[in-house]
């Protein structure tokens, strides 16, 4: 699968681009003949340079983890942590459907946006920043594989296996997730354009954030004070990303802190949680006269 959706790309990259350098996937491009597409493949590599097969089919690969995932979570009782209690408001079943989420969100990011571009985010995020557009914007390619590679395909699943016994740490992403969401849909709402992202943002985002606030967070489940450190816990995310490359644009670090930042990021989230959850004793997580497990009952 990952070969023919590279084929598709340098397909589409041959056909032509938007003013900003996002690359446009026309409805004809899927009646270009296999061997053209064969013939085409080394191209793309030339057509934008620096970036690597990798960085240009990692969403498509997290598109198969993600159909994977929702099989699992759809059509077994693996991914619950009781199979007595709905889904919905089970806790590691929604870690894990949030972790199908941002895959999927990663396909309209990077993989085919609602506009038909490929690979757009990118362009859309120097355009935002005011860099010229790739291959010219000064920010490495692997810095957006570093920030999605280590948060959604390390970081979330491993705070879902830990969701059982740590349940906020579990709910990692959706911290990221609702602040993701919210600087996708505020843009988008207010007339500013459609950027890469917007439309899952609004479609899945908003919707299922708030939907694990309400399940999980209130009387008999864990605080108010918890949900407010899993939001500020996304800030925080956000905060870093923006912080190092503002740092990187100014000269102030190089290449290789950049992108071990976003590495060591998602990883500080989940230990602010941790620590969350042990402050005085799991008052965070837990109601007076309730213990832990009670608290999602």
């Amino acid at each position: 699968m990952a070969v023919i959706v590279v084929r598709l790309n340098a397909a589409a990259c041959l056909i032509g681009a938007d003013d900003d350098g996002a690359v446009n996937l026309p409805y004809g491009a899927v009646l270009v003949s296999a061997s053209s597409l064969t013939d085409e493949f080394e191209r793309e590599a030339s057509l934008i340079p620096g970036w690597s097969w990798f960085d240009l089919n990692f969403p498509w690969i997290g598109a198969v983890a993600a159909a994977v995932l929702l099989g699992s979570l759809f059509g077994t009782d693996r991914l619950r942590a009781d199979p007595g209690r709905p889904r919905w408001r089970d806790l590691t079943w929604l870690s894990w459907l949030g972790v199908a989420a941002y895959l999927l969100h990663n396909v309209e990011e990077y993989g085919i946006d609602a506009r038909g571009r490929l690979h757009a985010f990118p362009q859309d995020f120097v355009a935002i920043l005011g860099l010229p557009p790739y291959p010219d914007a000064s920010i490495p390619p692997l810095f957006f594989v570093a920030v999605n590679i280590t948060a959604f395909w390390v970081a979330a699943p491993l705070a879902a296996l830990l969701s059982r016994r740590h349940p906020l740490v579990g709910l990692f992403v959706y911290g990221v997730i609702f602040v993701n969401g919210v600087l996708h849909t505020v843009p988008f709402i207010t007339g500013r354009g459609y950027g890469a992202g917007a439309l899952s943002a609004v479609v899945v985002f908003i919707p299922l954030s708030i939907w694990v606030f309400r399940a999980c967070f209130g009387p008999g489940r864990m605080s108010y004070g918890a949900l407010a450190l899993l939001v500020a816990s996304g800030i925080v995310c956000h905060a870093i990303l923006m912080g190092s490359v503002m740092l990187f644009l100014r000269g102030v670090i190089g290449t290789a802190p950049l992108v071990l930042l976003q590495v060591a990021n998602p990883f500080v989230l989940m230990l602010l949680l941790w620590v969350g959850e042990r402050w005085r004793g799991g008052a965070l997580i837990s109601r007076p006269g309730r213990g832990r497990e009670a608290a999602f009952a």
